[in-house]
């Protein structure tokens, strides 16, 4: 099949996946530049959660899974340090 000639369609379907819930993070993300803030502790634990995936789909070989998750991450690690900023200025 053509598609597995270029990647797995595991790793697109994940990769997908995982790129989506990090753009659906964009209106909280304009939340907490506003003031607001998250429950920093899910934030922190979804960060860890997000970049271990991200180094497990790396040994597995499923690059374009890890840039989807480590962008995920990323967008909340974002929300963690914007929060933690927040709460401590309250």
């Amino acid at each position: 099949m053509w598609l597995e000639s270029i990647t797995n369609w595991q790793d697109i379907v994940i990769a997908v996946v995982g790129i989506s819930f990090g753009f659906m993070l964009i209106p909280q993300v304009r939340d907490v530049l506003h003031g607001q803030s998250l429950n920093v502790y899910t934030a922190g634990l979804t960060t860890i959660g997000l970049y271990i995936l991200g180094v497990t789909f790396f040994t597995m070989g499923y690059w374009i899974s890890v840039t989807a998750e480590l962008f995920s991450g990323t967008v909340w690690l974002f929300l963690f340090i914007y929060s933690v900023k927040n709460k401590k200025k309250k």
